[in-house]
């Protein structure tokens, strides 16, 4: 049973929000999120591993490989 957004923590409504930002993005936008705010490389890794184990995330598989094909093709992975 889902838990009601009345009894969320503080974390979790935090982490609710930026699902949703991040959702709502389309793949331009997440890329240039990733790649300004990424300084180091090994963390756009990480990040893209970690939104892939994440079911129902509303990020798509083919969206994630469109992600790390741009990551590659710039160096950045």
């Amino acid at each position: 049973m889902k838990k009601r957004s009345c009894r969320r923590t503080k974390l979790e409504k935090q982490q609710h929000e930026t699902a949703v930002k991040i959702r709502k993005m389309t793949d331009e936008q997440i890329c240039e999120v990733l790649f300004e705010n990424t300084k180091n490389e090994s963390r756009v890794g990480e990040f893209l591993d970690f939104v892939e184990v994440g079911i129902g995330n509303g990020i798509g598989v083919r969206t994630i490989e469109k992600l790390r094909r741009i990551a590659e093709e710039n160096d950045f992975y």
